[in-house]
């Protein structure tokens, strides 16, 4: 009768001890179509590079799973068939996952279950495909309108790609505050479009929140992440050249003004240096085409610029722009005669922070011989200082 007791208590305990065992691991399973013989991949995604931890070749079921040891803090993984065909997942402590997925392409069949922030993922990679979807496409159709073609459709086209990127911000913004204690709200920060731009900048006032947001309450809680040691470190870093920006501009307010030189491509590409102008008057003007004051001073600018050209005044003006679309646009379609020029680097400008830029629109009004002669002079006060000096 013992003998029996135990044959029967036997099973249950190895049952038991193999489900303790399985609960202090993640598991990630499932099955996917058309995939025989190929190999699939596990990456576990680290900051420097992405490594593999297992790999298994597929069978005619399509049928795989990996295991591994308890996560200490949320981890991004990647199911890869090949460099371009892949999906990733975020895990948390011993989550088990299921995922259903075609091979042809994963990214965009595959279904899940047992993974929280792995959806929250899903939901992110399918907005910012949109986006880029809609930016690319944008984009062709802009660079492939002649110059016969309305400026309206230039402008309705520019319109579209600027209501696209402001709906995906508003977007994330949103996601990012509903999800502060999620890792996923750290991958919405770091999104890119086609050209590997980042969506959001850290830069700029009011999307750092966000990123400030996440970076303290992801340190409260993972202060030892790598991932959340480079977020923190990276809003302080931007905060920091914030501060030493406003740090140099008042040494350089109290300073001997110096010029130094600047050579951007307009929008043409033709590459022009500001030195090039020496022997005019020039007014070195800083805008954007986001910013309505900027566009309101360029109005009274080119008033300006017709009185006083022909006199030998030139107007040598710096965009802080992004995208060239919007940019080229606003040139164009504003009809602004002088000289335009931008890096394309948004708030990151080389020439804005060359000349410690903190506001738009700025300007700087340089004599003849090179000399810094006026800052900031905008309505009557330049044309004052223009009468004065032509």
């Amino acid at each position: 009768m013992r003998m029996k007791r135990l044959y029967f208590i036997l099973p249950v305990i190895l049952a038991t001890l193999f489900t303790g065992c399985n609960q202090n691991k993640y598991q990630i399973k499932g099955n996917i179509t058309g995939s025989e013989g190929k190999t699939l991949v596990l990456e576990k995604m680290q900051l420097d590079r992405d490594f593999p931890i297992d790999s298994v070749t597929l069978g005619k079921n399509g049928k795989f799973s990996f295991k591994g040891e308890r996560l200490k803090t949320p981890t991004f993984f990647r199911l890869k068939l090949t460099n371009n065909n892949y999906l990733t997942l975020l895990l948390d402590t011993t989550e088990h996952v299921n995922i259903t997925a075609d091979a042809k392409n994963l990214e965009n069949t595959y279904s899940l279950d047992g993974s929280i922030g792995s959806k929250k993922i899903q939901i992110l990679n399918q907005r910012l495909k949109t986006l880029r979807n809609t930016v690319d496409s944008l984009m062709n159709i802009y660079e492939n309108l002649s110059t016969e073609d309305n400026i309206y459709s230039k402008d309705e086209i520019a319109n579209q790609l600027r209501e696209a990127l402001d709906n995906h911000k508003n977007f994330i913004g949103t996601f990012v505050m509903d999800n502060p204690r999620s890792f996923a709200s750290y991958y919405a920060l770091f999104q890119r479009l086609s050209d590997n731009t980042m969506v959001l900048n850290v830069m700029d006032k009011k999307e750092q929140i966000y990123f400030a947001t996440i970076a303290t309450s992801l340190n409260l809680l993972y202060p030892e992440s790598p991932r959340v040691k480079q977020l923190y470190n990276y809003v302080l870093g931007a905060k920091v050249q914030e501060k030493q920006a406003k740090l140099l501009k008042e040494i350089g307010d109290n300073a001997v003004e110096t010029i130094p030189e600047i050579k951007e491509k307009d929008i043409h590409g033709k590459e022009v240096a500001l030195s090039s102008l020496k022997g005019k008057v020039v007014l070195l003007s800083f805008w954007a085409t986001w910013n309505e004051a900027s566009r309101r001073a360029n109005d009274h600018l080119k008033k300006v610029y017709e009185k006083y050209h022909g006199k030998g005044f030139e107007i040598y003006q710096v965009s802080l722009d992004r995208s060239k679309v919007l940019w080229e646009n606003a040139v164009v379609n504003d009809q602004l005669p002088w000289i335009n020029v931008s890096d394309l680097r948004y708030t990151d400008s080389y020439p804005a922070r060359l000349y410690n830029i903190r506001q738009l629109p700025a300007n700087y009004l340089i004599s003849r011989d090179g000399d810094i002669i006026g800052k900031n002079l905008f309505g009557s006060m330049l044309e004052e200082k223009l009468d004065k000096i032509l």
